[in-house]
């Protein structure tokens, strides 16, 4: 018996505030999106290794241990070029972020239909 290829958009979310991940994953799902998440920028380094569907990235600024969000855009941005990326944070205004190329930053609190919007405009 085959498996029924995945058809539906991939989008990894990393943020490590666990009802702001649970909140996203659930608004993404319903919007047809299948989804990953995590905490850490180690593992979200971890996904997109493994998981070439990956077409989205969504990652909050300020992460616990390892990376900021900033630098896991950055390398996600040289190696894997087609990823749209969408930074967030709380803390920090858009002129204080390093964004990678054709990156952009939404600030907290965001609309998760304007995040969704956003990623679909993106080239």
């Amino acid at each position: 018996m085959s498996k029924v290829p995945e058809t539906r958009p991939t989008i990894l979310i990393v943020e490590d505030t666990v009802l702001i991940r649970m909140m996203a994953e659930d608004y993404f799902e319903d919007a047809g999106f299948r989804t990953l998440s995590t905490h850490s920028a180690a593992e979200a380094i971890t996904f997109l290794e493994n998981d070439p569907t990956i077409r989205y990235l969504f990652v909050d600024i300020q992460l616990p241990t390892g990376w900021d969000g900033q630098r896991l855009a950055a390398v996600a941005r040289k190696r894997w070029p087609p990823v749209k990326i969408i930074l967030t944070s709380g803390d920090l205004l858009a002129d204080q972020v390093r964004l990678p190329i054709r990156g952009l930053f939404i600030p907290k609190p965001y609309n998760l239909d304007q995040v969704r919007q956003t990623f679909e405009t993106m080239p």
